[in-house]
């Protein structure tokens, strides 16, 4: 954190320091809490309370505040651990390798500086009184050096995106070759099924004139011909004999109807 930084920088330490100091109050907060639930919950009453009792209620707080403290503490050592993660990913992406110094931020004149500082001090960039932690001399051999590799780094970018493009453009032309090889097969394979589709159809038509040219020449033969008039013969001598029956026996008759009758209903 030594030296001086930029203006987004300060602007991102400004906002860290705002969301933290908002974090520190919300614990404190919560400590709070569990002292107020302890006295309303243990020690309420205008009893007189034993030592064990005391004792127990003590304990109790001691564990609540325990497990708040610890709680805090680990979030805020992920959540440094993010932060610290991402830092290092976006300088490896610029080629940059970053070392931490452990002992500064152990250093109790550092650390008390930066608590004096307003969020409002980060964020409009001041450098002077307490804004000035241990300016440490620019490095010019690392500042050209960082240029060096962020030109490198936006030609490898202005390369990739030139391969990227080309390779696109062949995708979008293999694409369309393809596009119109399956359109090519597909249009084949309809033809092939419209030919099928017209035979069936001729060997149909076919079929049904060959059933009706079989059907005229049963119908033209002397066996058709001589069965229909036998039919038509015993036709005619069902109904003579029917005619009789009703003539010289009536009753019998009628009663021969009216079993043809429930015949014919049944059928």
């Amino acid at each position: 954190m030594p030296g001086r930084v930029s203006q987004h920088h300060q602007e991102e330490l400004g906002k860290f320091l705002k969301f933290f100091r908002s974090r520190l109050k919300t614990h404190l907060e919560n400590v709070e809490a569990d002292f107020e639930d302890t006295r309303s919950d243990r020690l309420s009453s205008e009893e007189v309370y034993s030592q064990k009792d005391i004792q127990e209620a003590i304990k109790s707080l001691c564990f609540a505040v325990k497990a708040n403290i610890r709680s805090e503490l680990q979030d805020t050592i992920n959540m440094m651990a993010l932060l610290l993660r991402q830092i290092f990913v976006e300088a490896e992406d610029s080629d940059l390798a970053l070392d931490l110094d452990i002992a500064m931020v152990e250093d109790k004149e550092l650390l008390e500086r930066v608590e004096q500082l307003s969020v409002s001090e980060w964020m409009s960039g001041d450098s002077s009184g307490g804004a000035q932690i241990g300016a440490m001399p620019k490095n010019n051999a690392k500042v050209n050096a960082d240029a060096e590799a962020k030109d490198k780094l936006e030609k490898r970018l202005q390369q990739e995106q030139e391969q990227h493009e080309e390779e696109i453009r062949a995708a979008k032309l293999t694409s369309k070759q393809e596009v119109d090889v399956l359109e090519a097969a597909h249009a084949k394979e309809l033809r092939k099924l419209q030919r099928k589709l017209e035979q069936a159809a001729e060997r149909v038509e076919e079929l049904e004139k060959q059933v009706e040219d079989g059907r005229q020449h049963i119908a033209q033969t002397s066996q058709f011909q001589s069965m229909k008039r036998m039919v038509t013969t015993k036709n005619q001598q069902l109904q003579d004999l029917r005619r009789r029956l009703q003539r010289y026996e009536p009753d019998y008759a009628e009663d021969d109807g009216e079993t043809k009758n429930a015949d014919e209903d049944d059928d």
